[in-house]
């Protein structure tokens, strides 16, 4: 995979918005349908008309001020945006820098042994240190280890009654994530507590007591900038640190019911950073990669950086393995169950399986950077339940520029969550549906944030029937949507447990009261008869309000001046409601990059599959997804 940062901007004119009222768009038939797509639709045609003109069947979509809009499904079947240039190159006009952030996650380059990077964009490990037997000390095999090598264990089953920590750069490998019944390895943890862990910090990296004390910046510090301004203080830090920074709230910030997971209460808007170089006689600290956020020196912000303070953990990978047995035995957000990653950078999860044994979180990265977890497939709960932490993979704690990236995640109440996150991160090509939720007629959100405020966070090319940001416990902000099918139906059953069909809160996205600035261009939206999965109503409103319509936007607040729809920019969506593609007049271009953080068709992306997959100019609008494709074989 190649990944570059670009200068350009990535984000939509601010001052646009998207209203309900009044409306009507002109529809012209192109032949774009959504396709199979692995149970995703019959392959019915869902383009708009011949060409007169129409309003949504269900409810309007027309741009604010009186503009219309044209709707069309052209598809070209090819890769937009990638003839002669990269793929990520944005056409001109299309993306504004004030509403979101350069794209440029996960593992760059191997600077611990400068080698290539892999296909799949992870470092490369093939010295074996140790090969320990079932019933061996594998903390003691990973402490002999050096760094930059591989603890590889058999094929078969390692029982554990102690998390396996992993403290330096090194990689635990098993046989296979399909577990020991088909050749592969398999971990069982007893005794509760992470199966496995990278780091040791836990929740505890989030707070004030995990840092240095706070230095006050003596400059703002510009979003997409890498440098930071601290005076004097600068002394105090050093290259290969890393920090974080945050500043006081404003208006924008509605923290609701959760002052936890930040350095300090009210200080929700975070990111963590690598310090690259300090210039102590200019008082400046130099990032290896630019702020998602720009950041106030002055009051009420009083922005501050503050170096972490626990032994840090990079270069470690935990690589093709079943894990089974873990859980929280403490207080919510303690801990993961399953692989616990804390203060870390450059780490990654490969090709890990996690099962209905894992109680708690499967995966939280805490304060990580620049981290991967993909290839994977985490799915079921031990402890089903609301305030249970039955969530998937959970980014928190300012935790910034991580990857997630083509892994399977079902049947949880969040399989995918942001809490508190910092900014620059990216969920691409996953898989992640079956969200848990009590009654199992409400249908819950399969990617979601959680405790204010997420920000600056790219959703792209995903398969998640249901996505949004709800303040259950806080608000979220600035994030964009791009390339996803969400098609407001869950695939069968629905629920882990239960038969049936989902009747409330149905929807393709949600954004609650006081969710601000969300960016949903190009995705493929709504379900209709041709693409039906039988588990919910199709959609049959465009805006929906207190859930007693399919729609394909939920807006808990069915008041049009709340700033979650007066901020909502939308440009380039297909939807089932309309039908057809809705391009906001107000945007000169109707070209859509195929990616906005991939530079090229990914190396790892199957041999004669289609990429990008879905998107409204593309015909089928809806291809296959190979986490989507991969769970299909695997069965409910």
């Amino acid at each position: 995979m190649i990944r570059t940062t670009s200068s350009r901007a990535v984000l939509l004119f601010s001052a646009m918005i998207l209203s309900c009222g009044g409306g009507t768009g002109t529809t012209s038939g192109g032949g774009g349908t959504i396709g199979p797509a692995g149970g995703a639709g019959s392959g019915g045609a869902v383009s708009g008309g011949s060409g007169g003109t129409t309003q949504g069947s269900g409810g309007d979509s027309s741009p604010a001020n009186g503009g219309t809009s044209s709707s069309s499904a052209s598809g070209s079947g090819g890769a937009p945006g990638c003839t002669g240039a990269s793929c990520n190159s944005l056409p001109a006009g299309l993306l504004d820098a004030n509403r979101t952030t350069d794209w440029n996650p996960g593992i760059l380059s191997d600077d611990q042994l400068h080698f290539p990077l892999g296909s799949d964009g992870l470092p490369v490990r093939t010295t074996v240190c140790a090969s320990p037997k079932p019933g061996t000390d594998l903390n003691a095999a990973i402490k002999a280890c050096p760094e930059g090598q591989v603890v590889l264990l058999a094929a078969g089953t390692y029982t554990i009654s102690t998390t396996v920590s992993l403290n330096k750069g090194v990689v635990l490998r098993g046989a296979g994530s399909s577990g020991a019944a088909s050749g592969g390895t398999t971990i069982v943890k007893t005794g509760g507590s992470s199966v496995l862990a990278i780091g040791s910090g836990q929740d505890q990296a989030c707070y004030n007591s995990a840092y240095t004390t706070p230095t006050a910046l003596t400059a703002d510090a510009l979003k997409e900038s890498t440098v930071i301004t601290v005076g004097k203080s600068a002394s105090n830090f050093a290259a290969g640190d890393l920090a974080l920074v945050d500043q006081v709230d404003d208006a924008t910030v509605q923290e609701g019911d959760c002052q936890y997971f930040k350095r300090v209460d009210r200080r929700s808007v975070s990111e963590r950073v690598e310090i690259a170089a300090v210039d102590a006689t200019a008082g400046t600290l130099s990032l290896s990669s630019p702020l998602h956020w720009t950041l106030h020196a002055a009051s009420p912000y009083l922005a501050q950086i503050a170096k972490v303070s626990p032994p840090l953990t990079k270069w470690a990978g935990i690589e093709n393995l079943s894990l089974q047995g873990g859980t929280n035995p403490g207080y919510d957000g303690q801990m993961a169950g399953g692989i616990d990653v804390s203060n870390a950078a450059y780490c990654w999860i490969k090709d890990v399986q996690t099962d209905g044994t894992i109680g708690g979180m499967h995966a939280s990265l805490t304060g990580t950077f620049r981290c991967v977890v993909r290839d994977s497939h985490f799915h079921n709960s031990a402890n089903y339940g609301f305030g249970a932490d039955c969530y998937g993979i959970v980014l928190r704690c300012g935790a910034a520029d991580n990857l997630i990236e083509n892994n399977i995640v079902r049947y949880m109440n969040k399989p995918i969550l942001f809490n508190v996150s910092g900014g620059g991160n990216v969920i691409g090509y996953n898989y992640a549906d079956n969200s848990w939720a009590t009654p199992p007629a409400w249908q819950e959100v399969n990617i979601d944030t959680h405790c204010s405020f997420p920000h600056m966070e790219l959703m792209e090319g995903n398969y998640a029937p249901h996505m949004g940001a709800t303040i259950t416990h806080g608000n979220a902000g600035y994030l964009t949507y791009f390339r996803n099918y969400s098609s407001s139906q869950f695939a069968k059953p629905a629920v882990y447990g239960a038969t049936d069909k989902q009747t409330g809160n149905v929807a393709a996205l949600q954004f609650d009261a006081g969710d601000i600035n969300m960016n949903v261009v190009g995705n493929v939206l709504g379900s209709s008869t041709a693409t039906d999965l039988g588990t919910a109503p199709v959609s049959s409103t465009f805006y929906g309000s207190g859930s007693s319509k399919p729609a394909i936007f939920e807006m808990t607040s069915a008041a049009k001046t709340d700033v979650a729809y007066t901020s909502l920019w939308l440009h380039g969506n297909y939807d089932t409601v309309t039908p057809g593609v809705v391009w906001n007049p107000s945007v000169s271009t109707q070209v859509l990059p195929a990616s906005l953080y991939l530079s090229a068709k990914p190396a790892w992306w199957p041999a004669g599959s289609s990429w990008p997959w879905a998107g409204p100019d593309l015909n089928p609008m809806v291809g296959t997804l190979p986490a989507k494709a991969r769970s299909d074989l695997l069965g409910p």
